[in-house]
């Protein structure tokens, strides 16, 4: 019994690095063994199209008792993941917790606990403008979750944090529009989430001068544990049940982890200056697809988002590195992503 998510942890985020498959890879298998009928739909559940699948033997004594409980497990994981104060803010706050020092201005205000000790974002925390500019969709009242002055160069960074399972790819709206939003503010973007696909990372963001940074965990409150009666680890973390073993539980005590530290206070001031200057001479062709083209909006089709990045490739003239390039020496912020291996 697996869904998407789950065969994403045991085979492209588990074992020898040498023997993991991409997402984008290990879904195309998927769809070769459905039409081969080796594997097959066995349920759905309609919010977010959730597609559950077994081996076509399914229907033995005990597969369908194991089909409820991964969906209990499942729906556990999506009630405290779809709750900013659960989860959504958890990140960021470890993001403002990090910056928050000498080597940068931060501008707005990060998560804060109310009288509860949940998290909550106060109204006006995120920026909206800069130097006259107003950022894309200004209307909604949505800005980058943190936003930065580096001291040294005045140049100004905004970050989007994205606490989520799915792999981000060159295509992602989430990718489109932080780039809506860092042209027209003018700042360097870094898109900070639990996994980059390499072609994202080491490809595309390094060529148009975007950042990204993998948190390589999921992170939540501890306050689930008593939530869910202390079933969410064994029911959600442990390997033998839903098995998202990259989460970690954090408590309101907790300082930043050290690869966070690692990257904002060493690897991000090394290369701001030269990734600033790289985005903002690709900025008026980034600008074109994320906004004037739509890639930004949420009411786009990713189907039809994608066909925009084939086209956007063929202005740019510019192809996705392949797929077996991925090593530390193409990718220049290879964050020795090993030492995170789950067992």
């Amino acid at each position: 019994m697996s869904t998407v998510r789950h065969l994403e942890i045991k085979i492209s985020e588990a074992g020898p690095t040498n023997m993991r498959v991409e997402p984008a890879v290990l879904q195309d298998s998927l769809k070769s063994l459905l039409k081969q009928g080796e594997v097959i739909e066995v349920d759905t559940v309609q919010t977010g199209n959730l597609k559950f699948y077994g081996l076509n033997d399914f229907g033995k004594p005990g597969d369908i008792a194991r089909l409820r409980a991964f969906k209990d497990w499942h729906n556990m994981f999506l009630n405290f993941s779809q709750k900013n104060e659960h989860c959504g803010l958890i990140l960021e706050k470890l993001l403002f917790d990090t910056v928050d020092n000498d080597l940068y201005h931060v501008i707005g205000a990060g998560p804060q606990f109310d009288d509860n000790g949940d998290l909550i974002k106060l109204p006006g925390a995120e920026v909206l403008s800069y130097g006259g500019k107003l950022i894309y969709k200004v209307e909604s009242g949505a800005g980058f979750d943190q936003f930065l002055i580096h001291k040294d160069t005045d140049i100004p960074m905004g970050i989007e944090a994205k606490n989520k399972r799915e792999w981000i790819y060159p295509a992602s709206l989430e990718v489109w529009r932080m780039i809506a939003r860092a042209c027209t503010l003018e700042c360097l973007p870094i898109l900070v989430s639990r996994k980059l696909s390499y072609i994202t990372r080491a490809g595309f963001f390094s060529n148009f001068g975007i950042l990204g940074f993998q948190s390589q965990f999921q992170y939540f409150s501890n306050s689930v544990n008593a939530l869910s009666k202390y079933r969410f680890k064994q029911n959600v973390i442990a390997k033998e049940r839903l098995g998202f073993a990259d989460i970690k539980l954090v408590k309101p005590t907790d300082t930043p982890p050290n690869h966070f530290l690692h990257f904002f206070n060493n690897i991000l001031p090394a290369h701001v200056e030269t990734y600033y200057n790289k985005f903002m001479e690709n900025k008026d062709i980034l600008s074109k697809y994320a906004i004037e083209k739509g890639m930004a909006e949420n009411n786009m089709s990713q189907r039809d988002r994608y066909k925009l990045y084939q086209e956007f490739k063929e202005e740019a003239e510019y192809e996705d590195i392949d797929w077996e390039e991925n090593n530390a020496e193409t990718d220049p912020f290879d964050d020795g992503e090993d030492q995170f291996e789950f067992k």
